[in-house]
């Protein structure tokens, strides 16, 4: 086998200076990404987080038709914890389910227009028998969930008296459609 001196050979490859400027566009590249990226993700977690409990509620509104019992779901913010949603048959006192939220996911008060804002704990969501909820304001009640990534980014749930739940990615009290798009 001849050996071929360094210059006859046709060696191919990158230079320095190539990679150095591949790497380059490579990081700014991420350094563009990286913020869209976590916004997209918190949104992403505060959306499961919401119709999470949406449909934890309209259970709970269905269960109280099905049973003929009194719903309650009521929300609790842990300090240096997580914030947690309880459903209970207020009739047997059973517990009926438990909603955990993610760690950068937090509730924030959602007081009606008329009246001042209230504090931690938030009050009990309740359903009768009916199906009805007992709040008696004629606004309904809602409740805001936050992320603390963005602290921007809210999404409401609103229970009118007549029982429906909806909810909408804006912080607005009462949510009256659901947006889902």
């Amino acid at each position: 086998m001849p050996i071929l001196s360094p210059a006859s050979s046709n060696e191919s490859g990158f230079t320095l200076v190539e990679i150095a400027i591949v790497g380059a566009i490579l990081s700014l590249a991420a350094a563009v990404s990286v913020p869209n990226f976590l916004q997209m993700y918190a949104k992403h977690e505060l959306y499961q987080a919401t119709t999470s409990l949406y449909n934890r509620l309209i259970l709970a509104r269905s269960s109280a038709i099905s049973r003929n019992a009194m719903f309650t779901a009521t929300p609790a913010s842990v300090p240096m914890g997580l914030d947690v949603v309880v459903v209970r048959d207020a009739t047997a006192g059973l517990e009926m389910g438990r909603e955990n939220f993610p760690e950068k996911i937090r509730f924030i008060t959602a007081p009606p227009p008329s009246t001042p804002p209230p504090t931690l704990p938030l009050p009990a969501l309740s359903f009768t028998p009916r199906g009805l909820s007992t709040n008696p304001n004629p606004l309904g009640q809602t409740i805001q969930l936050q992320s603390t990534r963005d602290p921007n980014l809210i999404y409401s749930i609103s229970v009118m008296p007549s029982g429906k739940v909806t909810w909408c990615r804006q912080a607005i009290n009462p949510c009256l459609v659901n947006d889902r798009s």
